[in-house]
């Protein structure tokens, strides 16, 4: 291993040439993962195609990033190498010092270094999971089907493993169904008010590192991962959106994830899972957005999203529609102004939402969890008219 380091602009893994016929890149961070590994690089040892045939192994690379490590996880990654040399695995170890120790730094950087590699070879798929996630045999080829069908970046289902989900408690376990059904009723009522031609229902609300992909000429729109510590995917599906990219939640994506308390970031899915730990049967302290503040707030965008595309508007007829739209917003020059001259929708709708967020009005308090999943399940019968797909946790 190198010697604790501050991470040059090189980027990681500049030494190894892409081939020639590679057309997806995956990105893997690893840190003291010797418990998941094996099996995280096993699942890419059989990949398929969407009718079930063997995929081709030299249309993709796996690049595997272990760092500070501190246990078998490199030589378990160097093991599965020499055992299975018809997969392009390539691994880079290092030991970084503790201020680019995080996985935002991390992430960021692999994904660089992806795109460089694919941009050798004209553009491609730059594709990130865990190293402690197994991804579907057919999670590849799916991925590739949905960005051929007309999305721009993919967030697949992600699931925690049966074998770790029967070892949570009672309480967490209720608490992390409950909050499932909630975002995927969320999800599914956004499919049908927002109505997006590259998102349809059924339609899931992850996208997240476990199971993301991007194209490449996506991923340079967009400027790449932004500079932060930790939920550097949420970071950057709001920059995604900034740009109107066009990213799929597709359930055909699935992934299955370990579903430990304690793990390698300071916030993300295993601080979620202790938090519900400790939650207990504390039931009652359970709030979130009501069903009518979600309805208010997407219906809202999907009307300055109509609005967007009336270019020819005069200021008087803008801000009349943005006081019929938003009458909460003090409509000034400036975001007349932006709208005019933003490139992008989510551009303009984000100055939008931060004039709404100055005014400090709060129209919807939160509610409890069980009567927000009631709620909304009677919200989205009232859309029945508009395709009702069924909602499960899938």
């Amino acid at each position: 291993m190198k010697n604790p380091i501050k991470q040059s602009d090189e980027s990681f893994f500049s030494g190894i040439d892409i081939l020639p016929d590679v057309k997806s890149s995956i990105v893997i961070p690893v840190k003291d993962e010797e418990k998941y590994i094996l099996k995280t690089l096993a699942s890419f040892a059989d990949q398929v195609d969407i009718f079930g045939e063997p995929l081709n192994s030299e249309q993709f690379e796996i690049l595997v990033l272990a760092n500070n490590c501190t246990d078998k996880s490199v030589a378990y990654i160097q093991q599965f190498q020499r055992k299975h040399p018809h997969l392009n695995i390539y691994l880079e170890e290092v030991k970084l010092l503790p201020a680019q120790a995080n996985i935002g730094f991390i992430r960021r950087k692999l994904m660089e270094s992806a795109f460089s590699r694919l941009s050798k070879n004209g553009g491609g798929i730059i594709m990130t999971t865990d190293g402690d996630t197994m991804v579907a045999p057919d999670w590849i080829a799916q991925t590739y089907n949905e960005i051929e069908s007309g999305a721009e970046a993919v967030g697949g289902r992600i699931l925690l493993s049966d074998e770790e989900l029967s070892g949570l408690d009672e309480f967490t376990l209720l608490h992390h169904f409950r909050d499932e059904k909630y975002h995927l009723l969320i999800a599914e009522l956004e499919g049908k008010i927002m109505n997006h031609s590259f998102d349809p229902n059924p339609r899931h609300h992850q996208h997240f590192n476990g199971s993301f992909a991007i194209t490449t000429d996506c991923y340079a729109r967009s400027g790449g991962v932004p500079e932060v510590s930790y939920l550097e995917d949420c970071a950057f599906f709001e920059r995604l959106e900034s740009v109107d990219a066009r990213v799929r939640h597709s359930y055909k994506v699935k992934v299955n994830t370990s579903a430990r308390c304690v793990g390698r970031t300071e916030i993300g899915l295993s601080y979620q899972l202790n938090v519900w730990k400790n939650l207990g049967n504390h039931v009652e302290d359970y709030f979130v957005e009501s069903s009518t503040s979600i309805i208010s707030r997407l219906t809202q965008k999907r009307n300055l999203m109509t609005l967007w595309q009336l270019k020819s508007l005069t200021e008087s007829d803008f801000k009349r529609s943005m006081k019929e739209i938003a009458p909460e917003i003090i409509v000034n020059d400036e975001i007349y102004r932006s709208f005019l001259q933003a490139n992008h929708f989510g551009e303009w709708y984000k100055k939008v939402m931060q004039l709404k967020k100055n005014t400090g009005k709060k129209r919807f308090p939160p509610v409890h969890i069980d009567n927000a999943i009631k709620d909304l399940q009677s919200k989205l019968q009232e859309f029945s008219g508009y395709d009702l797909a069924q909602t499960s946790i899938l």
